[in-house]
């Protein structure tokens, strides 16, 4: 049996599935589920769990699990849905079966933690500041403000933030004008800002258990984020790359530091250096293992159902 943790819209982990010839059972986002039963003893352990699906499954025939985002939802409160993830947690990660990528309780890296360690590493990085000061902004701004400008980023992977009365999207990476520079106060909620280097072209880099898929994605209007094009494809081409394997070597080393199996890592290409951007713990894989016809759902559903 393989457990799946996924978003609910995720087309690569419905192609993984279509791969699957053994049992699974999978957690999306929105998917409520109920634990029946939980039992140890020093002779025995049993974990019996009821989803919106399935009735009355049995944890101890779990073989492999792959943690891609999602989550679990009870069918109680917010303390009992925290409840549930502290328990199904304890058994999943003690349990001996293969892991591949992690549970958000897992991760212990952030993204400045991931960007130093590539540093480390021999990659070159964009110069960054960290400040929620204006003038400390403004000094950064003029900086660069005769190259390329600079840009902002979220620090946290969560994608977006909520107050009393709006919902803020931190997922793309925007410019900072001008225009932007006047309105902030002088004091603001802490930001991550970078140098925006021109790429010759982006990478895109699925890690699978120390194998590597990579793809160079050609951005011909050198718009600030390629992933707000991806529906329409428009001034935008993505093929097959080969990383060298000095690169394989020093990324392969970043993403055991942080004790990670799956993922995905964003590089780009500019004068001839390599510069290194993020790794993503649950990236997406769809467009690119399309576009490249990599099929990686094949190679992901082998090693579920092998376990290893």
């Amino acid at each position: 049996m393989v457990l799946i943790y996924s978003k609910d819209v995720d087309d690569f982990v419905n192609q993984v599935i279509d791969c699957l010839d053994i049992d699974f059972i999978r957690f999306s986002e929105s998917d409520k589920i109920e634990i029946d039963k939980m039992e140890f003893s020093n002779e025995s352990n049993s974990y019996l769990i009821n989803t919106m699906y399935q009735k009355d499954i049995e944890f101890e025939e779990l073989k492999s699990i792959w943690f891609n985002g999602g989550g679990l939802i009870s069918y109680g409160d917010k303390y009992e849905d925290n409840c549930y993830e502290v328990l199904n947690d304890s058994y999943l990660l003690q349990k001996p079966a293969y892991k591949l990528g992690k549970r958000t309780s897992e991760f212990e890296f952030n993204r400045l933690d991931v960007m130093l360690e590539a540093k480390q590493q021999g990659f070159k990085i964009p110069h960054t500041l960290i400040t929620g000061n204006k003038e400390k902004l403004k000094n950064f701004f003029d900086l660069y403000r005769p190259k390329n400008g600079i840009i902002s980023k979220r620090i946290l992977d969560s994608y977006s933030y909520e107050d009393e009365e709006y919902t803020y999207n931190f997922n793309l990476t925007f410019p900072i004008t001008q225009e932007i520079l006047d309105e902030v106060p002088n004091e603001f909620a802490i930001s991550l800002f970078q140098e925006r280097i021109i790429a010759d072209f982006e990478i895109r880099v699925i890690y699978i258990d120390g194998i590597f898929y990579a793809a160079c994605i050609y951005n011909f209007d050198n718009s600030i984020d390629y992933r707000t094009k991806l529906r329409s494809m428009e001034n935008l081409r993505i093929i097959p790359f080969q990383l060298p394997s000095n690169i394989e070597n020093m990324l392969d080393k970043v993403f055991k530091k942080f004790n990670m199996n799956y993922g995905s890592a964003d590089l780009m290409y500019s004068n001839d250096e390599y510069y290194f951007l993020e790794i993503n713990p649950t990236g997406q894989v769809s467009f690119i293992n399309n576009a490249c016809n990599f099929y990686i759902e094949k190679t992901l559903a082998a090693k579920l159902k092998d376990g290893k």
